[in-house]
């Protein structure tokens, strides 16, 4: 049976960790919070709302955080015009955009930063719709985000597989009670919290969606996709 295949974005499809690490920095550092590689990591899969709202509590910083997130959204914007695929994404979007019954995009990322991402990549012809967490009520890792997109595709729950990289992504998929597909960064592969995914893979490379089936079922889907050569 075909499923519904819900993808995370950023450090998953796209190499934009490192443009979201130094926009966060840029705009920070002035006012005088350093963020270290740990700290960066501790909030990763966030939306920038809540990531922000972390660091200002912490930190105690005196500015306007409305202000801090639309700066680090605008400098995002400005590092996708050269963002790369990380290894293995083109492979594994197309080869499930051949196996499954929807495909969708659900991410923390303000939607403009998701379609300019898809766009600049050429990824976007492969989703059906894309879904941002920033308007809902609670961001990753609550399961909101992707509740509400596999609602809108038609899907229950044991239909769809998740596929993401961070932690908080991986929580909120579980907490879905969907099946999760975890391929976290090297430095996160020995975390044991990854264990509550379904499947934990060392790359997108090594996605193979012939394992789909022994975990979710799903109905017919519309086959419109394009390929790969």
């Amino acid at each position: 049976m075909q499923p519904t295949v819900l993808f995370d974005l950023d450090g998953l499809l796209i190499d934009s960790e490192p443009i979201w690490d130094a926009a966060k920095r840029e705009v920070f550092g002035p006012l005088g919070l350093h963020l270290t590689a740990e700290m960066q990591a501790a909030t990763r899969g966030l939306r920038q709302r809540d990531m922000v709202a972390h660091w200002f509590d912490r930190a105690a910083l005196e500015a306007d955080p409305d202000e801090a997130e639309q700066q680090i959204v605008a400098a995002v914007c400005r590092g996708l015009a050269g963002v790369v695929l990380k290894p293995g994404a083109e492979h594994a979007v197309a080869a499930c955009a051949r196996t499954s019954r929807a495909m969708a995009v659900v991410s923390s990322s303000p939607e403009s930063v998701i379609r300019a991402a898809l766009a600049s990549t050429g990824l976007d012809r492969f989703f059906d719709a894309v879904f941002s967490a920033e308007d809902d009520e609670h961001g990753k890792p609550h399961p909101g985000a992707y509740l509400r997109a596999a609602a809108a595709l038609g899907a229950s729950p044991d239909e769809c597989i998740v596929i993401e990289d961070s932690l908080n992504g991986v929580l909120a998929g579980v907490s879905a009670g969907m099946t999760v597909v975890a391929v976290p960064e090297a430095a996160d592969r020995c975390d044991p919290r990854y264990a509550i995914a379904t499947l934990v893979l060392e790359s997108l490379k090594d996605l193979d969606t012939s394992v789909f089936g022994a975990h979710v079922s799903g109905g017919s889907r519309d086959a419109r996709r394009g390929s790969v050569s």
